[in-house]
């Protein structure tokens, strides 16, 4: 995490109230919002302050749009209100306000956030949606889309092989913090870390328990779930923060499981035979301007999963437009 000093400037809780009102010239509203994580502020002055910063319609969108975000994370479900509210509001607030209904809202918000329109709002807002779908594993919700066009497996010559090990117990913690600073609905108790490194960046991959052995099969077997969380490390700060959420649900008589970004877009994508035995998942990039191809191997056990492949060094070009 990110420590801010501001040279004759004590932070406190009145000097970030002021400047999140944009008061304090010292300190931009967007330096108080940063602030907030920082200082010893109790718990209902830190949701008043995130609340009225969220609601004031004085403050650049930008700035909102922080509040907004950070408020969810703070007040949960009772951040609800105010994150419907801002959904009418300017494009940058609103799709910040369906990026976090999607980890505090519930099955009764799917319609506010599918009557969205296009751009960035409805992107953000279906992805919402999909996300309460996988939370909440609600099994009455169909699902017609069609899983992303996947990058071809890369060339063995000089690809970087991968493969998934424990964690110590330091970097399992700060991972486990990392995701549950972020993600209100995440329980660190309930999940294992599998640390996997490939080239310089170090992944911290937190796997539900409830997901093992035969029992967790039938659980995925039913309906949509959330097995997994990435977490990536801050290669300039040391510090880990959630990049990727797995989303599972069955096909037939096999599993899919798209490992999407917190705003919505395919990364990964894994698929094997939800058939007897251990479930085995081959993982591959989905295919998008700059991503390596990657194929992986997922074995899920009764005691762990096991994670291997290679991942190639060369990134996938943007497609030059056609003529007409």
């Amino acid at each position: 995490m990110v420590k801010i000093d501001i040279p004759g400037v004590e932070p406190g809780p009145d000097v970030v109230r002021e400047s999140l009102a944009g008061r304090v010239p010292r300190v931009p509203p967007s330096v108080a919002l940063a602030l907030l994580s920082e200082l010893d502020v109790p718990g209902a002055d830190r949701v008043e302050l995130l609340r009225d910063s969220a609601e004031n319609t004085d403050l650049d969108p930008h700035v909102r749009a922080g509040a907004v975000t950070v408020y969810a994370r703070v007040a949960g479900a009772d951040a609800v209100p105010t994150l419907l509210s801002a959904l009418d509001g300017d494009d940058r607030i609103a799709a910040a306000a369906a990026t976090a209904l999607g980890h505090v809202g519930t099955a009764e918000h799917l319609d506010a956030l599918r009557a969205r329109g296009g751009g960035l709002l409805g992107d953000r807002a279906r992805f919402a949606a999909d996300l309460i779908v996988h939370r909440l594993g609600l099994t009455d919700q169909e699902d017609d889309a069609e899983l992303p066009e996947t990058a071809p497996a890369p060339e063995e010559v000089g690809a970087l092989a991968f493969a998934g090990v424990r964690p110590g117990p330091e970097r399992r913690s700060r991972a486990l913090k990392a995701i549950k600073r972020d993600l209100p609905w995440f329980n660190p108790a309930d999940h294992d870390v599998y640390e996997v490194q490939c080239g310089p960046r170090l992944l911290e991959i937190a796997v539900d328990r409830g997901v093992l052995g035969a029992e967790g099969k039938g659980k995925l077997r039913r309906g949509p779930a959330t097995p997994a969380v990435v977490a990536v490390q801050d290669l300039e700060y040391d510090d880990f923060y959630p990049a990727m959420i797995a989303l599972s649900r069955p096909r037939g008589d096999r599993l899919a499981v798209r490992l999407t970004r917190l705003t919505g877009e395919d990364v990964y994508v894994a698929e094997g035979s939800l058939a007897e035995g251990d479930l085995v998942l081959d993982l591959r990039a989905a295919q998008r301007p700059g991503a390596a191809p990657v194929a992986g191997r997922l074995r899920v056990t009764n005691k762990e999963v096991e994670i291997s492949g290679v991942s190639d060094r060369r990134t996938t070009p943007k497609r030059s437009p056609q003529a007409e």
